[in-house]
């Protein structure tokens, strides 16, 4: 085996250029491959993490129908009186900062939440340090880990937001998801600063049952009117249609760019079985059967696909390390998770890319009948 991959690495080499071409060629396609196929990991991520966080959690809003863009308060008391609901936590939004420019990704948000259900409108996730809000609060604040690191702020500095000044007396631990850019804050004070006294822009209903959870939020959208309940299972399967979409698209122009490059192979490869069809008949003739020339020409091929994609991994890793640390960071985001099965997918794809691509030349040579090729110039 060891022989045979030094005799591959020196046919290789008798055309540099050429093999130069033809990995460059793979090694394009899979660096756009990594990049995108990055973007598109961050997200698959993102909403892994986000369902194993949000749990058995209703999601309401208003109907889309509606007179209001507000809960009522009428709606809030039917949820608070209905059997099977263990808690009904009104939440008011805004953001932290006004936008301004391009906003890539979600912006850093304000959350209003009655501070004796702060940390149950938070559960599974913990506090790295401090502590939640506590009935009593009016300008205290508990800030996601983005924004902590964003703004460099510790336990007892202050956050500014509406001119006024908040004491973090919270940071919440990193989660990779949404509630990372969240800054918690008392209800009433979030009202209060926007100037919308009665505001409810959600609700999180917490079942008693969370195997409940669905036929709940089925119930709810059925007896309390002028809101929408999401089931926890339907807004799962729709932000995972939502980024299957999102994938095809990021990666199916890349996808495209590595298959190009396996022409080149195809290419690179004919052209190989031409130069040496004398070299292939000696080895016929000295025995040599079809299934050692066929493997042979194989195994180069898949050669150059995996030098291509692992040296393209390798500069898409670096680029998407790159963007993460200006451009997105800039932008309020990290948008590129460069994960296992990226690393793993990439490089199979331009493996198995580069055999396929070589399976016709290889099979030319292993058919070469030896006599007409020892005669070939």
């Amino acid at each position: 085996m060891v022989e045979l991959l030094i005799e591959i690495l020196r046919n290789m080499l008798r055309r540099k250029v050429r093999t130069f071409l033809t990995i460059f060629g793979i090694t394009i396609g899979v660096f756009a491959l990594t990049v995108m196929g990055s973007m598109a990991e961050y997200f698959n991520v993102m909403i892994e993490r986000a369902e194993k966080l949000s749990g058995s959690s209703i999601s309401i809003r208003p109907k889309e129908t509606g007179f209001s863009p507000f809960i009522s308060q009428g709606a809030l008391h039917r949820l608070e009186r209905m059997d099977g609901v263990k808690a009904v936590i009104p939440l008011v939004w805004d953001t932290l900062e006004e936008l301004k420019g391009i906003q890539m990704g979600m912006p850093d948000m304000v959350l209003g939440i009655p501070p004796r259900l702060a940390r149950l409108s938070m559960e599974p996730i913990s506090l790295e340090r401090g502590r939640w809000l506590e009935p009593g609060d009016d300008y205290e604040v508990v800030i996601g880990h983005k924004i902590a690191q964003k703004k460099g702020l510790d336990i007892g500095d202050k956050l500014t937001w509406k001119k006024k000044e908040f004491t973090v007396v919270g940071i919440m631990e990193r989660t990779e998801t949404v509630p990372d850019q969240f800054a918690i804050m008392p209800i009433e004070t979030v009202r209060r600063l926007i100037k919308q006294p009665d505001a409810i822009h959600s609700v999180t209903v917490v079942p008693e049952d969370p195997a409940q959870a669905d036929a709940l939020a089925e119930r709810i959208n059925r007896e309390v009117p002028d809101v929408k309940a999401n089931p926890p299972t339907k807004s799962a399967e729709d932000a995972r249609k939502g980024l299957l979409i999102f994938n095809v698209i990021m990666t199916s122009g890349a996808v495209l760019a590595v298959v190009v490059g396996g022409l080149a192979v195809i290419n690179t490869m004919v052209m190989s079985v031409h130069e040496r069809t004398r070299e292939i008949g000696v080895k016929k003739a000295v025995g040599a059967e079809d299934l050692d020339i066929l493997a042979e020409y194989i195994t180069e091929a898949a050669l150059i696909g995996f030098a291509g994609g692992l040296i393209g991994l390798v500069l898409g890793w670096g680029m998407a390390g790159l963007l993460n640390s200006t451009v997105a960071r800039e932008l309020g985001a990290e948008l590129f998770t460069v994960t296992p099965r990226l690393v793993i997918g990439a490089l199979a794809f331009s493996t198995a890319l580069g055999m396929v691509a070589g399976l016709y030349p290889a099979w030319r040579a292993a058919r070469l009948d030896p006599v007409v090729a020892l005669r070939a110039e």
